[in-house]
């Protein structure tokens, strides 16, 4: 089902069950938590990628986290019984999920290394080279809500890079 949301709608909120992959289609949208009244922003969807709270989503257990439009927002919603029902009918279905679930883990992975081996402006230079489309269309405060940094430090860090 193709489905449009405003700026600023929430397609999924803590406490509800995620029951869809969310494929965005066009515009921009984040997963983000709240702790200590600050939003941590975990996820970035553009074009084509899939939204989805896994851990809801696999598990039928309650969110704890936001998925927002970032943009005007354009996506198809994919049914969890319903993809279910397909993945049981055709074996290259099941298989794109499992390359999907794949992709994510190493992709989760990796992220989770860039936090526990690199500093704030490691991080933000290697995010300007893996995904400059984040640098360049998102407002600095979901830039440094993604990399877990306070306005402050990522504006320090763009100084010192500008510099240079």
């Amino acid at each position: 089902m193709n489905k449009k949301f405003t700026k600023g709608s929430c397609l999924l909120k803590p406490g509800q069950i995620c029951t869809s992959h969310i494929l965005v289609k066009k515009g921009i949208a984040r997963k983000f938590y709240k702790h200590n009244d600050k939003e941590i922003t975990t996820e970035i969807y553009f074009h084509d990628d899939v939204a989805v709270s896994l851990d809801s989503y696999i598990m039928r257990k309650p969110a704890d986290v936001y998925i927002e439009a970032l943009t005007e927002l354009e996506v198809t919603i994919i049914d969890y019984s319903r993809f279910l029902d397909v993945k049981t009918k055709y074996a290259e279905v099941m298989m794109l999920d499992k390359i999907f679930i794949e992709y994510y883990a190493v992709w989760f992975e990796q992220r989770l290394k860039e936090f526990q081996t690199m500093d704030a402006s490691q991080r933000y230079l290697n995010l300007l080279e893996k995904e400059p489309k984040i640098i360049q269309q998102l407002s600095v405060t979901i830039i440094a809500s993604y990399l877990n940094v306070s306005l402050e430090t990522l504006s320090r860090i763009r100084s010192k890079i500008t510099r240079k």
